[in-house]
């Protein structure tokens, strides 16, 4: 039985070195050609593929537009539309934020009206949508979110928006 391992190993060994030699490495190299390297690409072409496949059906292309701080408790709504990309006022820990820089309640109409004018600077003769979105906690109290909609509308906001989690 031992003898016949020797016998296959030596046969296998033969046949790896077979046309090769130590005076001249690459000949018989056009004879050993063999379909491994095609397979390997094509496994790795499909494996690609696939992967492409999955992350094109699992790329949103509304993207992040806000971000949720994680002690903050969206209100819930069965009546939504798909958000778009607006001038987002936030309220997070007490703190008001205009596209995410913290401001004052002051100077909260002065950074509204900045937005607006950088807007139609930016892209003149394009019609201004008038959009703001405001996320805030669902404990918010009514006289803090009544201060922000009535400074959104004096900077010219006329649509003001809710992030709200689909029910």
């Amino acid at each position: 039985m031992l003898g016949s391992q020797s016998v296959l190993s030596n046969t296998a060994l033969e046949s790896v070195l077979k046309g090769e030699g130590y005076l001249n490495p690459q000949e018989g190299h056009r004879h050993r050609r063999t379909g491994s390297a095609d397979l390997l690409l094509t496994a790795l072409i499909d494996a690609f593929s696939i992967l492409v496949i999955f992350l094109l059906m699992s790329f949103s292309s509304t993207g992040d537009i806000l971000f949720i701080g994680k002690d903050t408790q969206l209100p819930k709504a069965s009546l939504t539309e798909i958000l778009e990309r607006n001038p987002v006022i936030k309220v997070e820990n007490g703190i008001l934020y205009v596209e995410d820089k913290e401001v004052t309640s002051e100077a909260l109409i002065p950074s509204l009206v900045e937005l607006r004018r950088q807007f139609l600077e930016t892209r003149p003769g394009e019609e201004y949508p008038g959009i703001v979105t405001i996320q805030a906690d669902r404990r918010l109290k009514y006289e803090v979110l009544n201060q922000i909609v009535l400074a959104a509308s004096a900077a010219g906001y006329g649509e003001i928006r809710f992030a709200v989690l689909v029910k």
